[in-house]
């Protein structure tokens, strides 16, 4: 009965440790013009000492229907931790966008005064949400959190950008303002993260998304094959009952962990 009641313990430690989603980690640190998992457009982008610029080139604005240059990191998640610096010289405006089935949610900071290098931007500082798939009808909800800085403020400047999303709730940290957004939005299935400015010059770096695939589903990140390894051999020492109620409820435990149990 020792050997049983360690065999218990052991299972109960395993329950809590074993239903746990597996996140994953991409990191963009710019040393290279080519990344698998990263796109440059709509523009001549450089990647020189862990960072990546680019010139906006008015006639390829004119090209694009008022669109700038773009980085995008095409990824299939849901819950997930997006974090980057950026330093805007003389932008209209700097967008970051998480797309799914058309936008989801979108970060924009704008320059809107009358004297900006690039004139003043149409389009304000502000959150977009949208709970649906966005259309022409379908303008989104928009949001303004109080403090929320505009982009002259940050001119010239390096600035943290952050965003950490968990089903309908996000934080938003740029530079030192903070806030804490609850829209359905949010937790849609998304596919895409996307930055782009218009005008000036734009330089990005340190970029790191920590997430969780789209799907969701619960994988064991305890029951590794040098973990059962492990167990087996303990068994040794087992009567011939602890060593079939183990095998039972390791088998058990394994079958939960697999996808669509």
């Amino acid at each position: 009965m020792t050997h049983l009641r360690i065999v218990v313990a052991f299972v109960v430690l395993a329950q809590i440790v074993a239903p746990s989603a597996m996140a994953e980690e991409f990191v963009d640190d710019f040393s290279s013009s080519k990344l698998e998992g990263r796109q440059a457009e709509r523009g001549a982008w450089q990647y020189k000492n862990g960072i990546a610029s680019c010139v906006a080139d008015p006639e390829l604005y004119k090209k694009f229907k008022n669109h700038g240059p773009i980085l995008k990191w095409p990824r299939e998640f849901s819950d997930a931790t997006i974090e980057f610096e950026i330093k805007a010289s003389d932008c209209q405006r700097v967008v970051f966008t998480l797309n799914g089935e058309g936008h989801i949610f979108r970060v924009t900071l704008a320059d809107e005064r009358p004297d900006a290098p690039a004139g003043a931007s149409k389009v304000p500082t502000r959150l977009i949400a949208w709970a649906s798939k966005s259309s022409k009808q379908n303008k989104g909800d928009t949001i303004k959190p109080k403090g929320m800085p505009d982009l002259s403020v940050i001119n010239q400047k390096w600035v943290p950008l952050k965003i950490d999303v968990k089903g309908n709730h996000a934080e938003l940290t740029i530079g030192h303002f903070q806030a804490e957004i609850d829209h359905a939005a949010l937790a849609r299935g998304k596919n895409m993260v996307m930055l782009t400015f218009a005008h000036g010059e734009l330089a990005v770096r340190n970029f790191q998304m920590t997430f969780v695939g789209s799907d969701g589903k619960q994988k064991s990140t305890f029951f590794n094959g040098s973990c059962l390894a492990s167990v087996r051999v303990s068994t040794a020492s087992m009567t011939v009952v602890d060593r079939w109620v183990f095998r039972f409820i390791m088998y058990r435990l394994n079958t939960r962990s697999q996808p669509g149990n």
